[in-house]
């Protein structure tokens, strides 16, 4: 026999984890509800909804303005730091990408070395490391360099993560 607990034990999901790494962070007045289940410490794209709220979304094209998604957790009944994630209809917090702003995330594919570069892949919604030669990167409105990375799994909640910097 079936419980519910024990089918969301069985079918759990990793999130995406990070911090931001910088002192001075400007973000959206209000945030932006989710207009699908997101994660945390990705890349969105700002719209609206029927009732004119801000809504956020992963970002569709590399060609489109791009936003940090990164809402403080809440933890309840010591859930682990990668059950956390933006669920459609909530509300998360948006930071702008200004130049300088550091971050860490576990959303990237690649081999994270300092002086590599990054943009954020919308097909697989993950930063994608490179050498700044990747096709996509020379028409990706946000930029990113990789200052460092780690794998310190304690650390990083249990993910490796890597810190970009936005150029």
């Amino acid at each position: 026999m079936a419980t519910e607990l024990l089918k969301s034990l069985n079918e759990y999901d990793k999130h995406t984890v990070g911090s931001l790494n910088s002192w001075k962070v400007r973000t959206l007045a209000h945030g932006a509800k989710a207009a699908e289940d997101i994660d945390n410490f990705v890349i969105g794209e700002l719209g609206f909804d029927a009732e004119g709220n801000r809504t956020v979304s992963y970002l569709s094209d590399v060609t489109k303005k791009g936003y940090l998604v990164a809402t403080p957790e809440r933890r309840y009944m010591d859930e682990p730091i990668d059950s956390f994630f933006n669920a459609k209809g909530e509300y998360a917090r948006i930071v702008y990408l200004d130049e300088g702003l550091r971050f860490e995330t576990s959303a990237f594919t690649g081999e994270p070395a300092n002086g590599k570069f990054a943009h954020f892949d919308p097909a697989t919604k993950k930063f994608v490391i490179h050498d700044g030669t990747h096709e996509d990167y020379a028409n990706a409105v946000d930029k990113f360099l990789v200052v460092s990375s780690e794998e310190d799994m304690e650390y990083t909640l249990g993910q490796p993560q890597v810190r970009l910097e936005v150029l």
